[in-house]
């Protein structure tokens, strides 16, 4: 639709559905002016999902909202693809009234190594399982941290793809040891090489890990015989490592994994396996025999 500013300040002055749980304004142009005409409603205390996706929603808008102290029992609060930046990100990072809060979206925001930083110090959120951070030039800087974030005791699910992190930023994370219920990382589009590879393959904590993506990194032959060598991640289903520089050698490596009793995929498309790696693969005795190997 094309509610605009007008129709969400409209939306905002309603006293009447007091049950409201769900409220999609998605694509509507409401800009900064409806996102805080929103912030002040009053009556929607059961609020519990907000969509506000493509927004044109600035600091401005990602502030008021922040602000908002009617909604306890939001769950869900998607503003991905804004442009809150690194302002309005800090600005929710200091909301003190969504502890019920499990999602949370700002994906394609901009918000920078500078709103990741503000978020990680985040205290309120401690039922927090999902964070979306997909495209915010996050860097190194923000992912370390990230990573020292203690109070999301319940994340699942951290998506970090397209965020120029290196070596340093995943190692970072490798250290991580309150994240014990992560079930999805997601390092997609990122610039890891063997180095941080290897990091992330020693972490003792992630033993919930089920779906690990490392898709056009640069870990190599080195970061996947790392990776092959983890003995953590018993719960691992999917393993992506696709355009990643790994020839047979890696994949003779990885073939000689014995943790992954549960692996359902492993993706290996784009690298440089020939029909010495392809064999390995095929001869290992670990893995479900009905796993999927792409290569």
């Amino acid at each position: 639709n094309s509610i605009g500013a007008e129709g969400a300040t409209a939306l905002s002055k309603n006293t009447t559905w007091i049950n409201l749980q769900t409220l999609n304004l998605s694509i509507n142009s409401i800009g900064d002016e409806g996102a805080t005409a929103l912030s002040k409603n009053t009556t929607w205390i059961n609020l519990q999902t907000l969509d506000l996706i493509e927004n044109s929603i600035d600091a401005e808008g990602a502030t008021a909202l922040s602000k908002n102290t009617t909604w306890i029992n939001l769950q869900t609060l998607d503003l991905g693809y804004n442009s809150i930046g690194a302002e309005g990100a800090t600005a929710l990072s200091k909301n003190t009234t969504w502890i019920n809060l499990q999602t949370l979206n700002l994906g394609g925001n901009s918000i920078g190594a500078e709103g990741a930083t503000a978020l990680s110090k985040n205290t309120t959120w401690i039922n927090l399982q999902t964070l979306d951070l997909i495209e915010n030039s996050i860097g190194d800087e923000g992912a370390t941290a990230l990573s020292k974030n203690t109070t999301w005791i319940n994340l699942q699910t951290l998506t970090l793809e397209y965020n120029k992190i290196g070596n340093e930023g995943a190692t970072a994370l490798s250290k991580n040891t309150t994240w014990i219920n992560l079930q999805t990382l997601d390092l997609r589009y990122n610039s890891i090489g063997a180095e941080g590879a290897t990091a992330l393959s020693k972490n003792p904590t992630w033993i919930n890990l089920q779906t690990l993506n490392l898709v056009d990194n640069s870990i190599g032959d080195e970061g996947a015989t790392a990776l092959s060598k983890n003995t953590t991640w018993i719960n691992l289903q999917t393993l992506n490592l696709s355009i990643n520089s790994i020839g047979d050698e890696g994949a003779t490596a990885l073939s000689k994994n014995t943790t992954w009793i549960n692996l359902q995929t492993l993706n290996l498309e784009y690298n440089k396996i020939g029909n010495e790696g392809a064999t390995a693969l095929s001869k290992n005795t670990t893995w479900p025999n009905n796993i999927e190997i792409i290569h």
